[in-house]
């Protein structure tokens, strides 16, 4: 179900919101809720900002950045942010800070924002959960020639082509 771009940002942000609200109105603390969805469920990609950054340093060109060229550019896969990884890390944080309130209601809403976009993200890139694994990426060193999927890769090759890399 591969998507447009401005409607692929749109649905995280309307899941992180809706995930904020969520918990925040459970909790009767509604910004904290909404704020910490939209940090978890929608900041989480700002780590494609900063794979921009890696690959062309400070030189910003915004078609770039949305054709995604810094992935093509370097043949690796980084995001940082989106890693299943940190979820079980942060839930246990919630649990031991749990006497802290506020603290524990927002590492919840924020990391059921992330845990939404994850799996979102798997559905519309039509990616394998492992995909979003920091550990798995590592393991493959990366390289996108590894991680995604035969069509995926091929799609890829034509992308960086068409770009003239």
């Amino acid at each position: 179900m591969p998507i447009a771009l401005p409607l692929h940002i749109f649905i995280h942000f309307i899941f992180a919101v809706l995930i904020g609200y969520l918990v925040g109105s459970h909790y009767q603390r509604l910004r904290l809720g909404i704020v910490a969805g939209i940090i978890g469920g929608f900041l989480i990609d700002l780590d494609h900002v900063l794979e921009y950054f890696l690959v062309y340093g400070p030189h910003f060109n915004i078609v770039y950045f949305f054709e995604g060229r810094q992935f093509l550019s370097s043949n690796q896969i980084h995001l940082w942010f989106h890693g299943w990884e940190y979820i079980p890390v942060i839930l246990m944080a919630a649990w031991l800070l749990r006497r802290k309130k506020a603290v524990s209601i927002f590492l919840s809403a924020m990391i059921l924002g992330a845990s939404l976009h994850l799996i979102t993200d798997c559905l519309i890139n039509q990616y394998p959960l492992r995909n979003y694994s920091l550990s798995y990426r590592y393991s493959q060193n990366f390289s996108a020639s590894k991680i995604l999927s035969a069509a995926q890769y091929q799609k890829y090759i034509q992308d960086r082509q068409y770009f003239g890399m």
